[in-house]
């Protein structure tokens, strides 16, 4: 990621927000998206000239023209930004750090914006584990000596492919 967020301190408190059930962001992810309505093309090349954060968030109900906002959401940066020549945006969020909704702030945009918290999820911003070695011969010589033992077969050509 380009940015370097450290502590809490370095979000913004005030954040655009894209809700969208059935999408979800997490810390270090990715999800790409394909934006199309007006609102959210305009959210999108207000946060291009900014610091490409906006956050994604689920929904609890409410209206369909305006849901409820769940309480915590996943604050992503854009980190890949295209343009279709029929003038939708495909975007790729890299999770930064989730966020609580301490307050939906006033309309002046046609997007939502809330109050963000990051504090509680300051973790979030920690450096990602080192990933676990993982020792695949001595994992197949323990798997076959399982399967030998219960009668079993595996192609083990695609197995270890």
């Amino acid at each position: 990621m380009a940015h370097s967020y450290v502590t809490a301190s370095d979000l913004p408190q005030a954040l655009p927000v894209f809700p969208l059930d059935g999408a979800l962001l997490l810390p270090r992810g990715q999800l790409p998206l394909n934006i199309f309505e007006p609102r959210y093309l305009n959210m999108i090349d207000d946060v291009m000239a900014g610091d490409r954060l906006i956050g994604m968030i689920q929904t609890t109900g409410g209206s369909r023209e305006r849901p409820a906002l769940a309480p915590i959401g996943c604050a992503g940066r854009i980190t890949h930004f295209a343009e279709t020549s029929d003038g939708r945006y495909l975007i790729t969020l890299t999770g930064v750090a989730r966020f609580r909704v301490t307050a939906e702030l006033p309309a002046a945009m046609p997007y939502r914006q809330v109050r963000a918290e990051f504090v509680s999820f300051e973790a979030d911003l920690s450096p990602a584990p080192e990933p676990v070695t993982f020792d695949r011969p001595a994992f197949f010589d323990a798997l076959r000596l399982y399967l030998e033992r219960r009668g079993l077969d595996v192609d083990w050509e695609t197995a270890e492919s």
